[in-house]
């Protein structure tokens, strides 16, 4: 067995036929699917072709501040023979100063603080339908309120916290808000959050950040583990990943990929009891230490080597496999359907055969550079988001332009160099001391006493008083010139130590226009002149640099989340110890919505992720939604009890913007219908003023009237006793007068009997 690797870098290795029979796709034809993948790969034809496997660890090396040193060595001590010994004069330490760390770290500590949470939209036929029942239901509910509202109330049914739109806008605007979520969203949602914390999403991010600051890659793999009946997603380190070139960013015409693992010599013996122990012998000697000797155990299989790993590459692909089936004809006219054998076709009156394709995806491990391939068949759990397509497990995208790192290479050399440099000059320099004109410190006496120039030099060191001569004895002065006898000499690295500055921030601040990191954001001291203005501005810059990572980061995500989502309904589908599983995680109505809902909307889901907000964005959202319950100045309320239950079901769910447009919205509405109020009450109260005006003078007329009436009434009662009266006077004066004329002829009569003489 040859294990030689160059025979991949020369081509000859194309991909098998795919248009075979299903029974003769094995192990040998997934054998040349790897070969054929893996000699790609090493040729430069893939996704992340092996030459780039260098220099990815070379960036990861910068990007941790542990480069390796001999490359400024060679530049300081101007290595010119690189098989000579490696001397030089420098008297420097040797450690890296770490740079780009600070920077990685603020790219992460800024996307550690964005979560997100999942959304799932069914957008399957069925779940459609059910939606547009939900909304026609709503609408009906919207239209009939007060109807439906008098008989909730006939019956004791108390529906005044349930909410129910009262326009099309406003009912639209609930749905847009997640208002008609379905059963089996939530519970997919559940399941996929549940799969993220058990697959310790957290380190995963952590991971796939940073090597999209250092590689410009990010890749995943989500899968389902057979022990415990889960599905998983992991982490794929992007400089052992094998998959098909393409010009997306995400990948995600993508039709074959996977990734070269490690695996222990033991676990090869016990998966692939096939492969003679001197064949294993071989690939421990191709990939582990050399060992004074390697021993065998036949009774306990096992040998001092089993602990060498091997590389093994572990990949999958699209292919198609085809059925036929042949309808016959029987004499009696009826028609049946039976298998037919693999490319035989029948086109004939009694017999027509029909090609049926299933696209499917195999899997495949291949100990690299040998005749064994292990771990061969058909794909467990494939997703498929429709019923002629599948997913690939694993996933990966690109982004743009070189990474942040491969941007600061360049500068961060410079400011090691300029460091070890410093050091020298650190080392290299001299302490502060004083220059001695030792002839003008002689002959000194003092008194009796005679003087040593040492002892001069104490004085100077004890009281700061030096004593000397200017001239000799012959009057000739001992310092020719003018000079002092003693002179200050200056120490320290002088002017080097402002030149490193000046190198070391020059290229900090290169690497920040670079990065597009600002001072700000990297923790640097800011200027203190820099307004909050100007620094939100800053920050804002930097967020916007960034923004390419955070879209990767998130369309991994995403790609992950619904692969998780297809692989979850199937598995609570078809296995019952991961629907027992499931249970305590979304409960049992949670487990049957999933189960039946693989059959029904087809494994069909929209997910996406949006950013979760912050609490101190939810609680201005709140406060505002609090405020807008109490009378404003006009008196005039914004919402009321359900509309705030209804904006805190929003919060809850995140629907931030939703929340938002729905209080403005409801604000709005009710300050309109509370205006409509005001003016009505205005007008109902001017009617009412109109009409007490009207009664009133209705009231006066009737006042009037009635005196009107009361007077004519006396008037003619007057007159009618006064014509009464005048009647009964005259008949009165009739009378006296009558009666005064029978008096006047009883008087005529008396005196005329008095008048006639007596007989």
């Amino acid at each position: 067995m040859a294990f030689s690797l160059e025979a991949y870098t020369k081509g000859g290795y194309s991909f098998p036929k795919d248009d075979i029979n299903p029974d003769d796709k094995n192990e040998i034809w997934g054998k040349k699917w790897c070969e054929a993948m893996y000699a790609r790969y090493r040729q430069g034809k893939s996704a992340i072709p092996f030459s780039s496997v260098s220099e990815f660890a070379a960036l990861r090396q910068l990007a941790d501040g542990r480069q390796d040193v001999k490359q400024y060595q060679k530049t300081l001590l101007d290595i010119t023979d690189p098989s000579a010994a490696m001397t030089g004069y420098m008297n420097i330490n040797w450690d890296i100063p770490s740079v780009l760390p600070k920077f990685l770290r603020v790219v992460e500590g800024m996307m550690e603080q964005t979560d997100h949470q999942v959304v799932a939209t069914a957008v399957d036929p069925s779940s459609t339908d059910e939606k547009e029942s939900a909304k026609l239901d709503m609408q009906y509910r919207m239209k009939f309120k007060e109807t439906l509202d008098y008989i909730d109330k006939s019956m004791g049914i108390d529906r005044s916290s349930e909410y129910v739109p009262e326009s099309m806008d406003e009912l639209n605007l609930y749905e847009g808000a997640g208002g008609f979520k379905l059963a089996k969203e939530t519970e997919i949602e559940q399941g996929i959050d549940y799969t993220f914390y058990i697959s310790d999403w957290k380190e995963i991010k952590k991971q796939i950040i940073r090597d999209a600051c250092v590689i410009n890659c990010l890749a995943t793999k989500d899968y389902t583990d057979q022990y415990t009946k889960k599905v998983r997603v992991r982490y794929v380190d992007p400089a052992c990943f094998v998959g098909q070139y393409s010009k997306h960013n995400d990948h995600k015409n993508m039709e074959y990929g996977g990734e070269i693992i490690q695996v222990l010599i033991s676990d090869l013996r016990k998966l692939n009891p096939e492969i003679p122990e001197s064949e294993l012998l071989m690939l421990a000697k191709q990939y582990g230490l050399p060992l004074d000797s390697y021993t065998y155990n036949e009774d306990t299989h096992t040998a001092n080597y089993d602990g060498f790993l091997v590389d093994v590459m572990d990949s999958e692909w699209f292919s198609v496999n085809s059925t036929y089936k042949t309808k016959r004809k029987s004499p009696d006219g009826t028609e049946n359907m039976y298998d037919e054998k693999w490319g035989v076709v029948y086109d004939t009156e009694k017999k027509k055969t029909d090609k049926f394709d299933i696209k499917v995806v195999y899997k495949c491990k291949w100990i690299i550079g040998t005749n064994y391939p292990y771990d061969f068949g058909l794909q467990y759990d494939v997703p498929r988001p429709g019923k002629k397509e599948v997913e690939l497990s694993y996933h990966l995208y690109k982004l743009p332009f070189r990474s942040l790192v491969s941007l600061a290479e360049t500068h961060v050399h410079q400011m090691v160099l300029a460091y070890f440099k410093l050091q020298n000059a650190i080392a290299k320099a001299r302490p502060s001391g004083i220059a001695i004109e030792f002839t003008a410190l002689q002959n000194m006496t003092l008194g009796a006493n005679k003087l040593q120039p040492l002892d001069l030099l104490k004085i100077l060191t004890q009281t700061g008083d030096l004593l000397y001569k200017a001239t000799t004895h012959k009057g000739i002065p001992n310092a020719p010139g003018g000079y002092r006898p003693i002179q200050e000499l200056e120490g320290g690295i002088g002017a080097q130590l402002t030149e490193f500055i000046a190198v070391w921030d020059f290229n900090a601040n290169a690497i920040r226009d670079m990065t597009g990191i600002s001072q700000i954001a990297d923790a640097s001291t800011p200027n203190p002149e820099q307004s909050v203005g100007g620094s939100e501005i800053a920050m804002a810059a930097t967020n916007n640099a960034l923004r390419y990572i955070y879209s990767g980061y998130v369309t991994i995500k995403e790609k992950s989340a619904k692969n998780i989502s297809l692989r979850l309904q199937l598995l609570i589908k078809h296995d019952k110890e991961a629907y027992t599983g499931y249970m305590p995680v979304i409960g049992t109505i949670g487990v049957q919505v999933i189960s039946v809902g693989a059959d029904t909307v087809d494994a069909d889901y929209f997910i996406k992720y949006e950013a979760k907000p912050t609490k101190e964005r939810k609680d201005v959202i709140r406060q505002a939604a609090i405020t807008a319950m109490s009378p404003d100045r006009d008196g005039i309320i914004g919402i009321e009890l359900p509309d705030f239950l209804m904006i805190e079901r929003l919060l809850e769910s995140g629907s931030l913007k939703y929340a938002e447009a729905f209080l403005n919205h409801k604000s709005k509405k009710n300050k309109e219908r509370q205006l409509k109020l005001q003016r009505d009450n205005m007008n109902l109260d001017k009617q009412r003023e109109q009409e007490d005006i009207k009664l009133k003078s209705d009231a006066a007329n009737t006042l009037q009237k009635v005196k009107t009436d009361e007077a004519i009434r006396l008037y003619e009662a007057k007159k009618t006793i006064d014509e009464q009266f005048a009647t009964q006077q005259h008949k009165r004066d009739m009378e006296k007068l009558g009666l005064q004329s029978s008096l006047n002829i009883v008087e005529k009569t008396q005196e005329a009997e008095s008048v006639v003489p007596a007989q």
